[in-house]
């Protein structure tokens, strides 16, 4: 048998509840304002009841005898209302426009109390909330007087705070309620939340599987989406190094073959045809397989790889140039580091006829700038130049080789190793390419 469990396991019973508990709250809290506003009565309605308990009294007391009433004006008296019985008066009247507006509520409220000698004498408490002391001396039939004491709270701002209060309960009834279930929910949702970014960074993480039971499944999906995902580039890892292992197998005969060509102009173009096959299938093969670099991260000086590569083009009568610092430690994968400068400084010679490359520092980055006197890129083609297989339309129409992958996958090395790749044209001509790694 299951144990009974008060909370919700579900996201809807779960705001079901938030929303029973928001009511809840609403109907105490206007409840209770309810009632403060019915203990304070508006002016009016209190005038009256005090006329009404005036009138009471003096009948209650004109039927007693004199030694009786006293004792009866003792016995009818509260903790709000005091009644006293005397031969002769204790009160003068005020006179004041105060106790005149009393005496017409007094009189509208009880007309018997017309040409009576009735006295008043109202103070008023200027504090918050400003109560009136009301003191009413009336002279009985016989001469003698009775006299009644009381307070009358004077509370105008009683209906104002009922609906503002009401409102702000109910209010803060939602935020909290609300507060307890997001605190439960926002655990496994940020957790999900950390976990999606890092898998679109190419990495593979796995969530726990807790939480209400909606989040479950949506954690257990998830971990699931993961597993074929990692599965599917298995698959294509696997394929890809069977097809690499595949071409680059003819390609090889055709390169030995080609050497058996007598006719130096032939073998040459053949030779080309086969260097240019080879270097499109390792471009296709490196931005296929590019997520899934088993290469370790370790501290790199980007200075001399910068510097290798500078003294491969000078070996082969190239004209490349290298300035800027002797050593600037990264840590990243340095293969793959290596091919992205090369993929640069090898657009650089081809479309601009020579790269020289500067290395600086700019507080904690690493920034390698790759600069050429070609054409440059237009500006309209910056956004495409990084989108695979994108080729500008000079380069079609100079029949250059390349698949259109070399940016796209210096971009993807890049982002692997937490870095930036930056293009901009040169004011006086030529392509600037910046390199931008994290430094050690």
């Amino acid at each position: 048998m299951k144990p009974l469990r008060l909370w919700p396991q579900r996201l809807v019973g779960q705001v079901t509840l938030v929303l029973m508990l928001a009511v809840a709250l609403e109907f105490i809290g206007s409840s209770l304002l309810f009632e403060r506003s019915r203990l304070y009565p508006d002016l009016e309605n209190q005038t009256r009841r005090v006329a009404e308990q005036l009138v009471t009294a003096e009948t209650l007391l004109e039927d007693a005898s004199p030694d009786e009433r006293a004792a009866r004006a003792a016995v009818m008296s509260t903790r709000i209302t005091q009644l006293s019985w005397s031969v002769l008066p204790t009160l003068v009247d005020g006179g004041r426009d105060a106790e005149e507006e009393f005496r017409e509520e007094f009189l509208e409220a009880e007309p018997g109390l017309r040409g009576r000698d009735l006295r008043l004498r109202a103070d008023i408490d200027h504090a918050v909330p400003r109560d009136t002391h009301l003191k009413v001396a009336l002279k009985l039939r016989d001469g003698s007087w009775m006299a009644l004491n009381t307070r009358i709270h004077v509370a105008p701002w009683a209906v104002l705070l009922s609906g503002v209060g009401s409102a702000f309960t109910l209010g803060l009834g939602v935020i909290v309620a609300a507060a307890l279930v997001l605190r439960n929910l926002s655990r496994p949702l940020r957790a999900l939340a950390e976990a999606a970014d890092k898998v679109g960074k190419g990495a593979q993480v796995r969530i726990a599987e807790s939480g209400a039971g909606d989040l479950k499944l949506v954690a257990k999906a998830f971990n699931a989406m993961q597993d074929r995902i990692a599965g599917l580039l298995n698959t294509r890892t696997e394929a890809l190094a069977a097809v690499g292992h595949d071409l680059r197998t003819p390609l090889a005969r055709l390169r030995l073959r080609a050497g058996f060509v007598t006719d130096p102009d032939a073998r040459e173009a053949l030779e080309a045809d086969v260097d240019e096959m080879t270097s499109m299938l390792d471009s296709l093969l490196a931005y296929l397989g590019g997520q899934e670099d088993p290469e370790p991260r370790r501290r790199t000086d980007l200075a001399a790889i910068a510097m290798t590569l500078v003294n491969d083009a000078a070996d082969a009568e190239r004209p490349a140039s290298y300035a800027g610092l002797d050593h600037l430690p990264v840590l990243a994968r340095p293969l793959s580091v290596k091919r992205a400068i090369s993929n640069i400084v090898e657009n650089a010679l081809h479309y601009g006829g020579d790269a020289a490359l500067t290395l600086t520092r700019e507080g904690d980055t690493a920034v390698l700038a790759i600069e050429d006197n070609g054409p440059g890129i237009p500006e309209a083609e910056m956004v495409h130049v990084l989108q695979p297989f994108h080729r500008l339309d000079s380069a079609r129409t100079r029949n250059t080789a390349g698949l259109g992958l070399g940016l796209t996958i210096v971009q993807q090395i890049l982002q692997r190793e937490s870095g930036t790749l930056v293009l901009r044209n040169r004011p006086q001509g030529g392509l600037r390419v910046e390199i931008r790694l994290p430094a050690l």
